[in-house]
């Protein structure tokens, strides 16, 4: 296959739902003069990885059979399902996601790319590592109920309902609990680096460097300052001092969110207690 991606390789900041933290990181590493972090996309590549997927194996069957034929027969064969073989099709993908991401960065100057993004769980990672080996991966995990005192200004705002803060609790649920044994397998060590949001603010210098050796940058070329400008949505509103109810103070059809014994567990794997919330 072709490496398109010779020179960098992606890198992904990934983050278990809303308000856990990935937009700080994202604006980390975008402090640095050679990158670029695009923000979300509705998780729409999976959509692009699913096709791949598929692509490859329709070649590999009904496509390798047309292939055949055509080898064969030429246009009197059967080339019905007749595909290019696996290497086109990776190049294709692969040449699509450079155009969307890789090319615009680097029309800014800016060679090492990557996005953030609040969907993808560890298969998605996996997916996309089979067509970058040598991505790396940086996943925020914060306290499920922080995440909800959060969703429940927005809530209160507006523009935001009980349903969808219902689904992003089962997002956070879905990518913590497919990165659970990530920090102690050793190959998965090796491209995802695992933070809690709270240990992030709370030791930012040292995470700051972590983050910085993870993505092979050069520590002391990223902006520090990030951790002391808080911006928690876009415009004036997202500068502006806030108060977030306490979790003693959220409705209990809120705080009842929590009251799930599969994600009390995957949350325990991280060190969140949330058996007496």
């Amino acid at each position: 296959m072709t490496d398109l991606t010779a020179d960098t390789a992606p890198l992904l900041v990934l983050a278990a739902g809303q308000r856990c933290g990935s937009t700080l990181v994202q604006r980390l590493l975008s402090s640095h003069p050679r990158v670029r972090i695009w923000g979300e996309h509705a998780g729409q590549l999976r959509q692009v990885l699913t096709a791949r997927q598929r692509l490859l194996r329709w070649s590999e069957t009904g496509g390798m059979a047309g292939r055949s034929e055509l080898k064969s027969h030429g246009h009197q064969g059967f080339i019905a399902n007749v595909m290019p073989e696996r290497n086109h099709i990776d190049e294709a993908v692969l040449s699509f996601v450079e155009a969307l991401f890789a090319v615009p960065a680097r029309d800014e100057g800016r060679p090492v790319w990557g996005f953030k993004e609040v969907r993808y769980g560890l298969p998605d990672v996996l997916l996309l590592r089979e067509l970058f080996p040598a991505l790396r991966v940086v996943l925020v995990v914060r306290d499920p109920r922080d995440v909800l005192r959060s969703l429940d200004e927005w809530e209160n705002l507006g523009g935001w309902n009980r349903a969808r803060t219902d689904e992003s609790l089962r997002n956070w649920h879905r990518v913590a609990g497919s990165f659970v044994g990530s920090d102690t397998d050793e190959h998965l060590r090796s491209f995802i680096l695992r933070v809690r949001y709270e240990d992030l603010i709370r030791f930012s210098q040292a995470w700051l460097v972590a983050i910085a050796d993870h993505c092979r940058l050069d520590a002391g070329l990223l902006d520090g300052g990030v951790f002391e400008q808080r911006v928690h949505t876009a415009g004036a509103r997202g500068r502006a001092d806030r108060r977030l109810r306490e979790w003693s103070e959220l409705p209990t059809s809120l705080r009842s969110l929590v009251d799930d014994e599969d994600l009390q567990m995957v949350a325990s794997t991280y060190g969140y207690d949330l058996s007496n919330s």
